[in-house]
């Protein structure tokens, strides 16, 4: 058997070549990982902020009498929180025509806001909004 004929190995630019293509592969790899665990995590974040907010909401709807203001809080776990109940006339009737049932009842805006820090310069913010009606003080 000649030299010429015996089977030849992988030269070195192939090994070099496929080593490359390989640790392409494996960096691509990785920073699919580490993309989702950054996904993951802020997930956590908005899912534990979405909580809170839903606690402060149902507590602040099943209240007998909404009281007008503004309410702040901390939570102890990086989440602060802030309450803000008012009257809200624009949502009543605004054709300018008084209706008894309107002058017998009141409405309110009642929204919950949850914040927390996302970077230096950024805070993340979930917030519930909506209307009550309650009897007014004629009833």
């Amino acid at each position: 058997m000649s030299r010429a004929s015996a089977p030849r190995g992988f030269t070195l630019i192939e090994v070099a070549i496929a080593l490359a293509i390989l640790g392409v592969g494996v960096v691509t790899v990785l920073e699919l990982f580490s993309g989702a665990l950054r996904m993951q995590q802020s997930s956590a974040v908005r899912t534990r902020a979405v909580v809170h907010a839903r606690t402060l909401f149902d507590h602040a709807v099943t209240l007998p009498e909404p009281q007008p203001g503004e309410t702040a809080g901390d939570f102890g776990d990086g989440y602060r929180w802030e309450q803000v109940v008012r009257e809200a006339p624009e949502y009543a009737d605004g054709s300018g025509r008084e209706f008894d049932l309107l002058s017998t009842w009141t409405v309110f805006e009642i929204e919950v806001r949850v914040l927390w820090d996302q970077a230096i310069d950024r805070e993340g913010v979930f917030a519930l909004r909506t209307l009550r009606v309650v009897p007014g003080a004629g009833l």
